[in-house]
């Protein structure tokens, strides 16, 4: 299991530096971490995937160059960091809903879809938070949701598809029951 965790950390680095690009007029950058991360909450129990998105964030924290853009204890400054903020619960919450849901069909695009929202709602309430604290200059919710939010959301809905997809053929051919 632990081999299938640094795979996926490996994966979700290798995702944040070969590609990245941002949207004009905003100040996060667009990935396929978020890919990965579901993709583990697919394929992994959620303690693993705890365990993967965790070394993640570590790593970058102490300054490895894995961030899509600020690494060490500066990304805490940064609005993506909620992002990254959120991997954790994304991966998590994937894992628990492909659980409980078992086999019913779609449930793992249901998977995808409740980890991506925990993500968002992670994220928002850390840029929130950071602007408050941080900033001192409260950004409204109708900001954050179009600057943070929406303009990310249909790009990341086609990476929870995605993810939900591989999670099917992967969990077939994955020994044990993961």
């Amino acid at each position: 299991m632990m081999c299938y965790c640094a795979l996926f950390c490996a994966l979700i680095i290798v995702s944040t530096l070969l590609f990245r690009f941002t949207i004009p007029g905003t100040d996060v950058m667009i990935t396929l971490q978020v890919l990965f991360v579901l993709l583990c909450g697919q394929v992994l129990p959620p303690k693993y995937c705890l365990y993967t998105t965790g070394t993640y964030l570590l790593a970058g924290l102490v300054g490895l160059p894995v961030f899509s853009a600020v690494n060490g204890p500066a990304a805490l400054s940064t609005p993506s960091f909620g992002y990254l903020l959120g991997f954790p619960a994304a991966a998590c919450v994937c894992a628990l809903v492909r659980m409980h849901t078992g086999s019913k069909k779609g449930s793992r695009y249901l998977a995808s879809f409740c980890g991506t929202g925990i993500m968002y709602v992670v994220a928002a309430l850390y840029i929130l938070l950071l602007s408050q604290v941080l900033l001192q200059n409260t950004l409204s919710v109708k900001q954050i949701l179009t600057s943070y939010v929406l303009v990310f959301l249909p790009l990341d809905i086609l990476k929870a598809c995605v993810a939900a997809w591989l999670g099917c053929r992967m969990g077939s051919l994955l020994p044990g029951k993961l």
